[in-house]
């Protein structure tokens, strides 16, 4: 397949890229720093920003499919992933690319049910704007006419990928550790297989929480919102 991939160098990103590749797919991926995607004879660097709806047009043409893996950095705007969806959005539609996977992340709609208490602590305190601006862009995602997925995943970590996940749109699970590379691994069994058209499964494991793996997600959140790594 030919995908147009909006952040693509991102932490799950770059694993969706590394692991896109390798399966013998096209890549077309927006982004400010070409730099850090060469080297890869199968990927093509869109240089610009998704907040520039003329930019956010360019990687889309001509492909089978986009996949968004946006996030919010430091340097970008409260609502950069809503924003950026409604650009993507309008880039599908104007050349008629309708296959569309969206990461955001659990906790979000039905999924609610599905976060520990110290999730839904986070996500009403210190993380009550993200969490709106991914709820925003999950509702434009919905109300598009589009052959849509959104993919809300666990708890990220940067272990390596192993297969061993769970997932599901009315999943019995709760949010619990998960590789990086096996979110990205779902994202092309989603696409490969065409699954979950026009819903919104999570994706998790069944590991066990501990305060090292909470630590962590404090750390990896706030490492992003403040200081934009």
């Amino acid at each position: 397949m030919k995908l147009a991939v909006f952040g693509a160098t991102g932490g799950t990103g770059r694993q969706f890229i590394a692991q896109a590749t390798e399966a013998g797919h096209r890549i077309r991926a927006l982004t400010r720093s070409p730099e850090k995607l060469s080297g890869r004879d199968a990927v093509v660097p869109v240089e610009g920003n998704v907040l520039d709806p003329d930019d956010a047009r360019r990687p889309v043409e001509g492909t089978d499919a986009a996949v968004c893996i946006l996030g919010r950095t430091k340097n970008n705007p409260a609502d950069v992933v809503s924003q950026g969806t409604a650009h993507i959005l309008d880039a599908m539609q104007r050349y008629d690319v309708r296959r569309l996977v969206v990461v955001t992340s659990i906790g979000l709609g039905a999924s609610v049910t599905n976060l520990p208490w110290y999730g839904r602590l986070a996500n009403a305190t210190v993380l009550q704007d993200l969490m709106a601006d991914k709820a925003r862009q999950e509702e434009l995602v919905m109300q598009s006419r589009l052959d849509w997925t959104i993919v809300r995943p666990g708890g990220l970590t940067d272990g390596s990928r192993t297969g061993d996940y769970v997932h599901g749109a009315d999943l019995d699970a709760e949010a619990a550790p998960i590789p990086r590379a096996d979110v990205a691994d779902f994202l092309l069994t989603v696409l490969e297989r065409d699954l979950y058209v026009r819903k919104a499964p999570l994706v998790t494991t069944r590991e066990g929480v501990d305060l090292a793996f909470l630590w962590e997600q404090v750390r990896d959140v706030t490492t992003r919102l403040l200081w934009g790594a």
